[in-house]
């Protein structure tokens, strides 16, 4: 026999009190409660793409998604002004 649900009412909680309008941190920057995306301001990096000036968002338009990248070392000569001159 299957339990029936209907019959049971559903706890009411009482509604919780809004936060306050904003706080400030130590450093005393204001926060506010609740972020909408009105209140943000839209960056302008957005805007620009990959592997185009100014390059905010990489030198490459695909960046390392077909490969992923690479750790390379160089050995060098045997000074360090042997190795820059090279």
């Amino acid at each position: 026999m299957k339990p029936q649900f209907k019959p049971i009412a559903p706890n009411k909680r009482p509604a919780s009190q809004p936060a306050t309008a904003g706080w400030q941190t130590a450093e005393g920057i204001a926060l506010q409660a609740c972020y909408r995306p009105d209140d943000l301001p839209q960056p302008e990096l957005l805007h620009y793409q990959a592997g185009l000036p100014p390059f905010l968002r990489g030198p490459y338009s695909t960046m390392y998604t077909g490969r992923p990248w690479t750790i390379r070392q160089y050995a060098g000569f045997s000074t360090a002004e042997e190795s820059n001159a090279f």
